[in-house]
């Protein structure tokens, strides 16, 4: 199975209904994070997609609107005991 959940596209800064970049790709049982925009944790709460099932997250370039929400998903997931 292969899919595109699309967290974010449509701001530099977040915005009401506007988020920054942010793009879950899943396929078969992976899931990939592409960019991490700042409010993708809330995004992936809107979107029911549990921390645990993203296997790999990779940042296109270091614009901060694709990689600002970085540190605060990998402090949740420290904070939730993942060691993955």
């Amino acid at each position: 199975m292969f899919g595109v959940t699309i967290l974010g596209n449509n701001s530099a800064i977040p915005a009401y209904n506007r988020h920054p970049t942010a793009q879950l790709v899943t396929l078969n049982n992976h899931a990939f994070l592409i960019d991490c925009g700042e409010g993708t944790q809330m995004q992936m709460m809107n979107y029911k997609v549990r921390h645990n099932k993203i296997n790999h997250i990779f940042i296109s370039h270091l614009h901060g609107d694709h990689y600002f929400g970085l540190m605060c998903i990998l402090t949740s997931m420290g904070l939730m005991r993942r060691e993955a």
